[in-house]
């Protein structure tokens, strides 16, 4: 190492040095660790069974018929409201709920009812064969995680703002880490669980996609995107102390993987050489884009101390097992690690301002391995909104539960991948293997049914078949609004359909005809 000129603490590098790790090889198990439930693991269901266990079906079972029945007993029900028509759920029918909930996220309609609606063109006769719409609703509206009597007003001993969902994290989150071991590189970044309603935990931010929601942080597999730590911001109080709070979120998420020599990456949000060091004594690498006002980075790494412009050779300086890099190539960017020595690597890359299209620059390695590596939460975020319940909710808990639900179920996929041979189901296949094992063993209760949803095959040939209008010999009733039974009903018309070979209204009977199973208006109906 040859050294120039210190700078608190740190020390420019001008040439090469031969850096050798400090970090113990890792040799930790990839993948599966190994819980009983493997051996019995051979459907998709049973990979999500790992996370969703019976004690989870239990819960939302015991919670959701005592919220029903707190609310029937603490309020007078309108004589015509759906709830009188209340059944405690079970098990079973709890699943088959679930298999619809999933299946929203693979047919998205803009409205919940438009999945028991009976426009042939874009029916859905499967839901209607599940449940009715209004016991789907019903679930749906007392769908319970905790006891209300348990609560604990705010500021009171044991006030927590996720009470209501805080059993299902309890239950869910500590499986992700506990059956699945990573790889060496893991990414730690945020997610956002987009909400639009009223919460006091509502976050906004206009860098993000979804600008509104709760925010997430996350530790993930840099690679698969396997989510194996889940911790949400409630915007409490972080203890006093000499650490800032996104010290404490990276000591906490990286708290069972430290002294196993892994390596995590983050951006400058999480990254300062106060939590490097932390993490370099507990035998754990750490790489990421800091700022360069940081506290305890280098002054001379600032822009107003060394202004840098593109295509400029990287500057590097040391602080024992710190590494500090600045350089510019399309932007100005500062890195820290504990993982890289001041080596490039050259790259070709593209360029619109020569004659070749392409450019070569020096892009230093723990750059090159940021880019590589710090995906791995981009990666399940966008996995899990791929087939996410789609439709929103006035209850703020509920998106959260979606959002665990969802991350379930790509980690449950990503296990599967893992533990069996190729080739592999997709994760649209994969979710439809698990709605199908849901609903095994179910069947609709007749005491439930509404008014039966049509299939495809039952349509009448004037709601499949192609129509043309013609005019008509003479001049036949309307075959939709004409009604002889009322005085001054009858309605006659100069047109007709050509291949139905009835009397028609140009409009609006034609289309109310040949798009409406039950098209008979009434003369009283106007």
């Amino acid at each position: 190492m040859n050294s120039l000129v210190q700078d608190d603490g740190f020390e420019y590098l001008a040439n090469e040095e031969q850096y050798q790790s400090w970090i113990t090889p890792f040799d930790q198990p990839i993948g599966y660790l190994g819980e009983k439930e493997l051996s019995n693991a051979n459907s998709p269901l049973d990979f999500l069974s790992l996370f969703l266990s019976d004690e989870f079906w239990n819960l939302l079972v015991i919670e959701t018929n005592r919220y029903a029945h707190q609310f029937l007993a603490s309020h007078q029900l309108q004589p015509h409201s759906r709830f009188h028509q209340w059944s405690d759920v079970t098990v079973s029918e709890m699943k088959a709920f679930f298999s619809l909930h999933l299946s929203m996220g693979l047919v998205e309609k803009s409205e919940l009812e438009d999945y028991w609606a009976e426009y042939w063109p874009t029916a859905t006769p499967g839901f209607g064969k599940v449940m009715s719409r209004n016991r789907f609703e019903m679930i749906l509206s007392f769908l319970h995680f905790t006891n209300n009597e348990e609560y604990v007003d705010r500021g009171q001993p044991g006030y927590d703002r996720l009470f209501k969902i805080r059993p299902i994290i309890n239950l869910v989150i500590p499986r992700f880490s506990a059956v699945y071991g990573p790889s060496k590189q893991l990414s730690l970044d945020e997610m956002t669980i987009a909400f639009k309603g009223k919460s006091t935990l509502k976050m906004y931010n206009p860098n993000k996609p979804d600008k509104y929601g709760y925010k997430v942080f996350v530790l993930s597999e840099a690679k698969s995107g396997y989510v194996l730590q889940w911790s949400m911001y409630t915007g409490q109080n972080r203890p006093n102390g000499d650490f800032g709070a996104t010290h404490l979120v990276v000591r906490e998420l990286m708290a069972p993987y430290t002294g196993k020599g892994h390596e995590v990456y983050m951006d400058s949000y999480y990254t300062s050489p106060a939590i490097a060091d932390e993490l370099a004594n507990n035998d754990s690498g750490l790489c990421g884009t800091v700022s360069s006002n940081r506290k305890g980075m280098p002054k001379g790494l600032t822009r107003e101390q060394l202004p840098l412009s593109k295509g400029d050779d990287p500057v590097f300086m040391r602080k024992g097992k710190l590494l500090a890099c600045a350089w510019h190539d399309t932007k100005r960017l500062t890195m820290l690690s504990t993982l890289h020595s001041n080596t490039c690597v050259r790259k070709r890359i593209r360029t619109k301002h020569t004659d070749s299209g392409y450019r070569e620059i020096n892009r230093p390695v723990c750059v090159d391995d940021y880019n590589s590596f710090m995906g791995g939460v981009d990666t399940a975020d966008q996995r899990m909104k791929t087939y996410l319940f789609p439709h929103r909710s006035r209850k703020w808990y509920n998106r959260i539960f979606n959002g665990i639900l969802s991350v379930s179920m790509v980690n449950a996929h990503i296990i599967y991948c893992r533990c069996t041979a190729a080739p592999h189901k997709p994760l649209k296949v994969f979710v439809q293997d698990v709605i199908s094992a849901l609903l095994e063993g179910f069947s609709r209760k007749e005491s439930n049914k509404g008014r039966k949803s049509s299939s495809l095959g039952d349509m009448p040939q004037r709601l499949t078949e192609r129509h043309f209008m013609c005019q008509a010999d003479g001049k036949p009733d309307c075959v939709v609004c004409s009604d002889r039974t009322h005085p001054k009903g009858r309605r006659q018309t100069k047109y007709m359909c050509r291949q139905c070979g009835v009397g028609l209204c140009v409009v609006p009977c034609n289309e109310r005809y040949h798009t409406l199973k039950h098209y008979k208006k009434c003369h009283l109906d106007g």
